[in-house]
């Protein structure tokens, strides 16, 4: 496949990956924005928790959103890649799990990809599902990529799937501290500690925002589906024709910087 149509095949998958989340939720919400917006030059691993089936669309929207220049990567269960060779072409490259030779082809190719500097690679560390409020053990494969052989920054993001005041969820993310290989001990069982509490620490904090409410605490990057829809919804309508007010989908008018919205035609 040419290189042309490598990237026209990323700007339609990324395209798709935006409408199924607008589809699907009330709105993405960030928390921490800034640290995005003062990394330092380099390749970057985003080590995340795990919370559910959503997590790769999630990490391919924020390359989309926040990191437009970055190219994305992240490993991907090798017998489901398998069923879906496109998505080699995506940025999705294979790992073999629980053997010897799964764990060297993995971290060869991670370094391959971090010795460029727009690359942007996804893990979740933990390797399986695990609950916001639930901080898990790390696998070993993020504490032998931050070797002193690593010129990059590692980054972790806590991401949760909640429900408040709409029938769609939100997304919600937050960024930790950003993290580069001088603060991190040689030791790679110290490293990974140190990495696990990063996470541990990130979720917690997104955990009590979720737990809050209160949108004005993010960013809000996207919106989708608002409203319940049917008899509720045409009732409110009805009612604030009645009152002389603007109808508005959402229960609640929130004051959070939208720097995108949805378009019209896709609602």
């Amino acid at each position: 496949m040419s290189n042309l149509a490598s990237r026209i095949l990323n700007w339609g998958f990324r395209g798709y990956v935006r409408r199924f989340v607008r589809r699907n939720f009330n709105a993405v919400r960030i928390a921490r924005r800034d640290v995005v917006e003062s990394l330092p030059a380099g390749p970057i691993i985003c080590f995340i928790n795990h919370p559910g089936w959503w997590d790769p669309m999630t990490g391919v929207l924020m390359t989309d959103l926040l990191f437009p220049g970055r190219r994305f990567a992240a490993p991907m269960d090798a017998e489901a890649l398998s069923r879906y060779p496109v998505l080699e072409r995506l940025g999705f490259f294979a790992l073999e799990r629980d053997t010897v030779t799964g764990a060297k082809d993995f971290l060869r190719t991670s370094r391959e990809l971090l010795n460029q500097n727009e690359t942007i690679l996804w893990l979740t560390p933990t390797g399986k599902f695990c609950d916001i409020r639930e901080p898990a053990s790390f696998m070993s494969g993020l504490g032998h990529l931050v070797d002193r052989d690593f010129q990059g920054t590692a980054l972790p993001m806590a991401i949760e799937y909640t429900f408040w005041n709409e029938r769609c969820p939100e997304l919600l993310v937050q960024f930790g501290a950003p993290i580069t290989v001088d603060q991190l001990p040689k030791d790679r069982d110290a490293r990974t500690v140190i990495l696990e509490d990063a996470l541990a620490h990130t979720q917690a904090s997104l955990a009590t925002l979720a737990i809050a409410r209160k949108a004005d605490a993010f960013t809000t990057i996207e919106t989708g589906r608002a409203g319940i829809g049917g008899i509720y919804d045409s009732w409110r309508q009805f009612v604030a024709w009645v009152r002389g007010s603007k109808f508005r989908k959402q229960h609640e008018v929130e004051s959070t910087l939208v720097v995108r919205s949805i378009k019209a035609d896709l609602t």
